[in-house]
């Protein structure tokens, strides 16, 4: 058997060359795997911290703009608040220079007395005095109520009245305050409609006579009613701050008659009617006219199904109106002034980002402040707040009006006849039947509170001597209204009554006495607050009460 040879050294060292060529081969090849790994891991970490970063950046972004948008919105809120507050301040210090009493307490807080005259918490205080015709006519007989420091009398010339324009904390406000008076009031439509001839009826609501009524002429109104007036002018409904759901209120609630349900139709039809006539006679359009007919059926409708049902009898909002089909945004808010629409986008345009404030719902000029204004009230001041000046009289600025500048939901119910606008007039005179004949004597009703008031020689040399003092020209005096006696004052002719027939005068005091005042009690501020590209706007109601203003709701919205 043959013996394998031996290696030799020369297949020995052969041999181990090539193992160790082929173990440096496998640790080169582990090598180079090892480092790609490394890198992808090197990759993914740098990738996920760039996201994370990434995100901690846009999220310190966004809260940083939250925090500046509610910074904004809170020195915006605290703006409206304050003027709110100046509101109320306003309508307050209105009614005490009307008592007589802001003298008295200038005069109390100089000296370190902060009570009001006659003791300061108001309960002993006279009646801030509607001065109803209704039941007052009773008491003074044909001269109505007269002026005294206990009647007070609401204008369109009070400072309250005018426009609101000022700066706070950088923050530009505007706004407007509308008295409830003035308007028709969604709750008391029925009230308006309700002479002397149907209060003679029983009112107890519970009589045959008013079931009756309710049962044969309106089957399908269930158990409606309207509220009844007490005897202090206030409707019964007008509960401080509280929704007027008590018993008292429900048991002065009396079931309409049908002739109230068609009458308040066409009084709220002539009032629509008057809305639409004004705004296509000055050149404002509407895309599409509104049907007066229509519109005063579903809002007289919508008003019975309220009031069917003792929780949503009482409306708060106007807004609600704008669920009805009939109701259009247009009708609501009034057609868009296009003059002032331009006027608006050139303003914000002229802005830019400055800051600067265009002027908007306060309608002054040049969007002024109030202290670049000269003296509330004078007649440098209503020529700048966009008055036109007249020989004897001025004449408002020419703007489009909708239902929410004839109509409310906070008011005692009865109509200030110094407030009210020509529309308004209109629909409470269904004696005037002819359309142009009660437009014209409406427009003579309103103008007579744009008339100056010729003053007595002790008056101008007082206005001069508190110009004097004062530094600026005193408020312009106009004529307003404390009787319904003074309408006859208006026009010689409305005196002059044919035989058989009443006189035109005598037409208006029978159809007005038992819904006009002279002095209002609701108040409506719409406030808007603007700064850095941020709005916020405000919504006041209040009332006085005694001599306090009470808040019935405020609401802000942002825009």
């Amino acid at each position: 058997m043959a013996v394998p040879a031996e290696p030799s050294d020369r297949d020995v060292s052969a041999m181990r060359s090539t193992q160790e060529n082929i173990t440096n081969r496998r640790h080169v090849h582990g090598s180079a795997k090892d480092s790609g790994m490394a890198l992808f891991i090197v990759l993914v970490l740098v990738l996920v911290l760039t996201v994370v970063i990434t995100q901690m950046v846009f999220v310190t972004q966004v809260e940083k703009r939250i925090s500046q948008n509610r910074q904004g919105f809170t020195h915006l809120n605290y703006a409206l608040q304050a003027s709110s507050r100046l509101v109320m301040q306003k309508i307050s210090e209105d009614l005490m220079e009307d008592l007589g009493l802001l003298e008295a307490l200038e005069a109390d807080a100089e000296s370190g007395f902060g009570s009001l005259p006659g003791g300061g918490n108001g309960d002993a205080g006279p009646n801030t005095g509607q001065g109803s015709p209704g039941e007052d006519d009773d008491r003074d007989g044909e001269n109505g109520p007269s002026e005294s420091s206990d009647d007070p009398v609401d204008t369109r010339h009070d400072a309250w009245a005018y426009p609101i324009q000022d700066t706070i904390n950088e923050v530009q406000v505007s706004g407007e305050i509308i008295d409830g008076e003035s308007c028709i009031d969604l709750n008391h439509i029925f009230e308006l409609v309700l002479f002397e001839e149907d209060e003679e009826d029983p009112a107890d609501g519970d009589g045959e006579e008013g079931g009756d009524g309710g049962e044969g002429d309106l089957p399908d109104l269930g158990d409606l009613g309207v509220p009844t007036t007490s005897g202090n002018g206030l409707a019964s409904s007008a509960n401080f701050g509280t929704a007027s759901t008590g018993s008292d209120f429900e048991e002065e609630y009396v079931l309409p008659e049908q002739q109230q349900v068609d009458d308040a139709e066409i009084m709220l039809t002539r009032l629509i009617e008057a809305v639409i006539d004004y705004n296509q006679e000055n050149g404002f359009s509407y895309d599409q006219t509104p049907d007066a007919t229509d519109a005063a059926g579903a809002i007289v409708g919508y008003v019975f199904q309220r009031v069917s049902d003792e929780k949503t009898r009482r409306i708060r909002s106007l807004d609600s109106l704008l669920q009805l089909e009939e109701v259009s945004l247009e009708l609501f808010d009034g057609p868009v002034d296009p003059a002032e629409a331009e006027r608006l986008a050139e303003e914000a345009e002229a802005a830019g980002d400055s800051g600067d404030f265009p002027g908007g719902l306060g309608g002054l000029a040049g969007g002024m402040g109030l202290q670049d204004l000269p003296g509330i009230g004078s007649l440098e001041f209503l020529e700048q707040s966009g008055f036109s000046l007249m020989d004897d009289m001025v004449e408002g600025p020419i703007q489009p009006i909708g239902l929410r500048h004839v109509m409310t939901a906070n008011s005692s119910g009865k109509i200030n006849l110094n407030t009210a606008r020509p529309e308004v007039l209109m629909a409470l005179i269904p004696s005037i039947e002819d359309f142009d004949e009660a437009k014209e004597i409406a427009w003579q009703i309103f103008d007579r509170g744009n008339t100056f008031r010729e003053l007595s020689e002790e008056e101008e040399a007082l206005a001069a001597e508190q110009a004097l003092e004062d530094g600026e020209e005193p408020p312009q005096e106009f004529e307003h209204f404390t009787s319904l006696n003074q309408l006859s004052q208006i026009n010689e002719d409305w005196t002059v009554s044919e035989i058989g027939e009443d006189s035109i005068a005598d037409l208006l005091k029978e159809d007005l006495k038992s819904n006009v005042v002279f002095a209002s009690q609701y108040f409506t501020a719409n406030l808007e607050g603007t700064k850095n590209n941020q709005t916020l706007a405000g919504k006041l109601v209040c009332a006085r009460r005694d001599r306090h203003i009470v808040v019935l709701s405020w609401r802000e919205m942002k825009r």
